[in-house]
C-alpha cells in the first residue's frame, strides 16, 4: 500500500511541477568584480549561462524574436548576475525607484524562489541605467489577473544595478547582496531561478515581448510553481543585519483664512526618531520604531468619492509597514495597514522557517481611524489613543497546500473598548488546474462611548453611533478555481454576518450573502492584428442576513491586444435587480470600454470611459440616474530624464426626467518629474478638483540613494477661489506647508 502511495505521488509531483535543471554554480572572489556596466572577462570567468528563449506573451512558449543571454556566478556575500541583450534598438530612460514608468522600458528582471515552496517570488528589475524596481509575486485570486498571481511592489531589498548601451544592444549586471533577501538558514544553497526581459518588438508592430528562461503552462494554476532552473551555491557567508535608520524632519504650516488677510505661520515643528532592524538569525529578524515620521510625500491620486457609499481605501506606501506585508494575502480586508494611522511607537518580528513564517506586529496609535460597516453604506471617524498588535502565521505543507492563522486586537484608551479578531485561511491546489481558497474569520468587539461617529443609524439589532455595545460576528469567503490553457472559471461564495468588522481592516461592508460565477475563454493567435484575446462572462447574486435579495446582475467582457502594444477592453453589465437603502431598481445597463495603448516609443496613452444607468447613491431617497465618466491620461518622456503626465477625470450622473445633475465635475492632475540620476529628482504636482472647487501645487526634491537613506525637501501650495469675506475671481493660498526630512541608514 505504501509503495502504491509513493508511486502515485511520484506521477503527481511529475505532473504538476516542471521538470529542474540543476545548475552548480562556481564562486569567484569577490575583487574581480566592479559595478560599472560592463561585463567584463574576469566577471565572467566561472559564470554559468541561462537562455532566455520561450517568449511567453504575444507569443506562447514561441521562439523570441531577440536573442537574450544571461550569466550567472556568486561570490562569498553576493550573487552576480549579468544580461546580454542583442536588439535592434532600445529604449530606455532614467526613472526614480519603483517608479511604474520603468516597465514601458526595455529591462532585465530576475526572480527567485529562495524557499522553493512557492510562497512568493521575490522579483528584481533593472534598465540599462540602473533604474530600480523591485517586488513579491503572490498567489492572488484577482480574477482579471487571469494567470492568478500578480506583483506587489511592497519590498525594498537593495542590490545594485547598472548596464550600459553596446553595438549588440545593452548590457546591464546585477550585484545581489545575500544580507538583502530572505532564504533559509544554512551556508549551502539552493534556490528556483527565472530571468527573463521586456522588449518593444518591432517585428511584432510594436507590441511589448515578455521572454523568460523557463516555459509557462497555461494549464496550470500554480504560476510561481514554474521556475524549472535551480542555481546551487555553497560556503558562502551569512552576515547578520544590524541597521540604524535615524530620522529628523521639520515642517511649517500657514493659513490664510480671509481673502485680505496675510499668511500667518505657525511655529515650526521638529520632530525626530530612529529605527532598528536587526537580524537574530538570518530568518529571524526585530524591527522596531520610536517616534516614527509616517508622513508621506507623494500626494495620492485622488479618487473621485461623490458617489462612493463606503469609504475609500489607498495603498499603502510606508516602508515600515510594507516590509513583509505579502504574508496578509486576504481576499477578505481584515487587515489594513493604514488602519494604524499616527504611531509613537512599533515594532515587528519577521520570522521565514523552511516550512513556515509568521509577523507580528504591535503599535501604539495616537489617531485611530473607526470604521463601522453595514450592508449600505460604512461611516468612519478618527479616535483617539489605541494599543494594536497583529499576529499572523503560515504553514507550507508543500508548495500545493499552505493553512494560515491570523490574530489581531485593538484596544481603546478610552473606556473599557476593544475589537478582536481571529481567524483561518488555506490554499489547496488539487491538481494543476484546481485550486481551492478559503478564509474564516470571527470578530468580538466592545464600542467605546465617543463622539467619533455621528449617525443615527443602526444595523441588525444595534446602533451605528458608539455607546459601548458588545457583539460578535463571522465571516467566510470561499473560491473553487480551474485554469487551462482556454478556458478558466471560479465559483465564489461571501458570508458576511450584520455584526463582522475588524477594527485593524478595511471592512466596508457586512451583512451580506453573494454568490459569484466566472467563466472565461483564452487564445492567443499571436497574428499581425491580433495578439490574443479573451471572452467572458460573470454573474452575481447577493442577499442579505434575511435572505432578501438585494443585487442580481451579469456582465460579460472582451478584451484583446492588437498592434503598437494597444489593449483593448468592453464589459457590458446588466442589472437584474438593485438596490440601497429603500429604493429597488430593475433591469437596467451600463458599459465600460478602456483602452492602453502605446503607438511609439516616448508616449503611452491610457483612456476609459463609462456609461449607462448608475444609482445616486448619497441621495436621501436613492435614484437611478444617467452616467458618464471618462478617465484620460498620457505619459510622455520628453527625453532620458523628463516626464510629463498628464490627466483629467470627468465624472456625472444626470437625473433621468430633467437637465439637472445629481453631480456634475472633473479633476484634472498636471505631474511632471525630471530625473537627474537614479537617485536625485525633482517633481511637481499640481490638481485641480473641481467637486471640492480646491486647487493644489506639491513641489518636491528627493535624494534616494538606497531604499531607506533619503532626503526631501518640499512644500504644499493649497488654493480656492471662495473665502469667508469675498468671493475672488482668482485663486489664492488658503493654506500652504514646507517641510523637511533627512533620513539615513547607518549598516552594520
Amino acid at each position: 500500500m505504501q509503495k502504491t502511495i509513493r508511486v502515485i505521488f511520484l506521477l503527481f509531483s511529475i505532473i504538476c511541477f516542471p521538470q529542474q535543471t540543476i545548475i552548480e554554480l562556481e564562486k569567484t572572489p569577490d575583487s574581480e568584480f566592479i559595478l560599472d556596466g560592463i561585463l567584463s572577462d574576469d566577471e565572467l570567468q566561472n559564470a554559468k549561462v541561462i537562455d532566455i528563449i520561450y517568449e511567453h506573451e504575444p507569443g506562447y512558449n514561441t521562439s523570441p524574436s531577440y536573442e537574450t543571454i544571461t550569466y550567472l556566478t556568486y561570490t562569498d556575500t553576493f550573487l552576480y548576475v549579468g544580461f546580454k541583450a542583442y536588439r535592434d534598438e532600445v529604449k530606455a530612460d532614467i526613472h526614480p525607484r519603483d517608479s511604474r514608468s520603468l516597465f514601458e522600458d526595455d529591462f532585465a528582471n530576475i526572480h527567485l524562489d529562495t524557499y522553493g515552496d512557492a510562497r512568493n517570488n521575490i522579483g528584481l528589475t533593472s534598465n540599462l541605467f540602473g533604474s530600480q524596481a523591485d517586488g513579491i509575486r503572490i498567489d492572488t485570486n484577482d480574477w482579471s489577473m487571469g494567470s492568478g498571481s500578480g506583483w506587489s511592489q511592497d519590498a525594498n531589498f537593495d542590490y545594485q544595478t547598472l548596464g550600459r548601451y553596446t553595438d549588440f544592444g545593452y548590457e546591464v549586471e546585477f550585484i545581489i547582496p545575500f544580507s538583502s533577501i530572505p532564504f533559509p538558514n544554512g551556508k549551502n544553497q539552493s534556490w528556483k531561478i527565472k530571468v527573463s526581459t521586456n522588449y518593444r518588438d518591432n517585428t511584432k508592430q510594436g507590441v511589448t515581448a515578455r521572454v523568460y528562461s523557463s516555459r509557462i503552462d497555461r494549464d496550470n494554476t500554480c504560476v510561481l510553481c514554474q521556475n524549472d532552473h535551480t542555481i546551487v551555491m555553497n560556503d558562502i557567508k551569512i552576515d547578520k543585519v544590524f541597521n540604524i535608520l535615524p530620522y529628523v524632519s521639520t515642517n511649517v504650516i500657514g493659513n490664510r483664512d480671509k481673502y485680505y488677510d496675510r499668511v500667518n505661520y505657525d511655529t515650526p515643528e521638529i520632530n525626530y526618531g530612529i529605527g532598528l532592524n536587526l537580524d537574530l538569525s538570518k530568518n529571524l529578524s526585530f524591527e522596531a520604531t520610536l517616534n516614527p515620521d509616517f508622513s508621506q510625500v507623494e500626494a495620492d491620486v485622488t479618487k473621485i468619492d461623490v458617489n462612493s457609499p463606503t469609504a475609500i481605501n489607498y495603498p499603502e506606501q510606508r516602508p515600515f509597514f510594507n516590509k513583509g506585508i505579502d504574508i496578509f494575502n486576504y481576499s477578505l480586508d481584515v487587515f489594513y495597514s493604514r488602519s494604524i494611522n499616527n504611531p509613537s511607537f512599533a515594532s515587528k518580528i519577521l520570522n521565514q522557517g523552511r516550512k513556515s513564517r509568521f509577523y507580528i506586529l504591535s503599535a501604539i496609535d495616537k489617531d485611530s481611524p473607526y470604521l463601522v460597516p453595514t450592508h449600505y453604506e460604512s461611516f468612519s471617524g478618527l479616535g483617539g489613543k489605541s494599543f494594536n498588535n497583529v499576529i499572523r502565521y503560515e504553514h507550507f505543507i508543500d508548495q500545493n497546500t499552505r493553512l494560515g492563522g491570523l490574530i489581531s486586537n485593538r484596544i481603546y484608551d478610552q473606556g473599557d473598548a476593544y475589537g478582536n479578531l481571529v481567524g483561518l485561511n488555506g490554499i489547496i491546489n488539487f491538481s494543476q488546474s484546481w485550486k481551492l481558497r478559503f478564509e474564516y474569520f470571527n470578530n468580538t468587539n466592545k464600542e467605546p462611548v465617543a463622539d467619533w461617529i455621528d449617525s443615527n443609524k443602526s444595523f441588525d439589532k444595534y446602533t451605528v453611533k458608539l455607546d459601548g455595545e458588545k457583539f460578535s460576528g463571522h465571516a467566510f469567503y470561499s473560491e473553487l478555481r480551474r485554469e487551462t490553457l482556454n478556458w478558466r472559471s471560479f465559483v465564489r461564495y461571501t458570508n458576511i454576518s450584520p455584526t463582522f468588522r475588524s477594527d485593524l481592516g478595511f471592512i466596508t461592508q457586512n451583512d451580506v450573502k453573494k454568490y459569484e460565477l466566472w467563466h472565461g475563454y483564452y487564445a492567443y493567435p499571436d497574428t499581425e492584428l491580433l495578439k490574443n484575446y479573451r471572452l467572458s462572462a460573470k454573474y452575481d447574486r447577493e442577499y442579505d442576513y434575511n435572505n432578501n435579495l438585494k443585487m442580481s446582475a451579469i456582465q460579460a467582457y472582451v478584451t484583446f491586444l492588437t498592434i503598437f502594444n494597444t489593449n483593448v477592453f468592453y464589459n457590458y453589465e446588466y442589472d437584474f435587480y438593485n438596490s440601497h437603502l429603500v429604493s429597488e431598481f430593475k433591469d437596467y445597463i451600463n458599459h465600460y470600454s478602456r483602452l492602453s495603448s502605446r503607438p511609439f516609443e516616448f508616449i503611452d496613452i491610457q483612456m476609459s470611459y463609462a456609461w449607462g444607468k448608475d444609482i445616486a447613491y448619497r441621495e436621501e431617497i436613492p435614484q437611478l440616474g444617467i452616467r458618464s465618466n471618462l478617465d484620460f491620461k498620457i505619459a510622455a518622456n520628453i527625453n532620458n530624464n523628463f516626464r510629463v503626465t498628464p490627466s483629467i477625470n470627468f465624472e456625472k450622473l444626470k437625473k433621468i426626467n430633467s437637465n439637472e445633475y445629481f453631480f456634475d465635475g472633473y479633476i484634472a492632475r498636471l505631474d511632471l518629474r525630471y530625473q537627474f540620476n537614479t537617485e536625485l529628482n525633482f517633481r511637481i504636482i499640481s490638481e485641480y478638483n473641481e467637486f471640492t472647487d480646491k486647487f493644489f501645487v506639491q513641489p518636491l526634491i528627493s535624494w534616494r540613494p538606497n531604499p531607506d537613506t533619503i532626503f526631501y525637501f518640499g512644500g504644499n501650495q493649497n488654493y480656492i477661489d471662495n473665502f469667508v469675506d469675498y468671493n475672488s475671481p482668482n485663486y489664492r493660498v488658503s493654506k500652504t506647508q514646507l517641510f523637511l526630512k533627512f533620513q539615513y541608514l547607518i549598516k552594520s
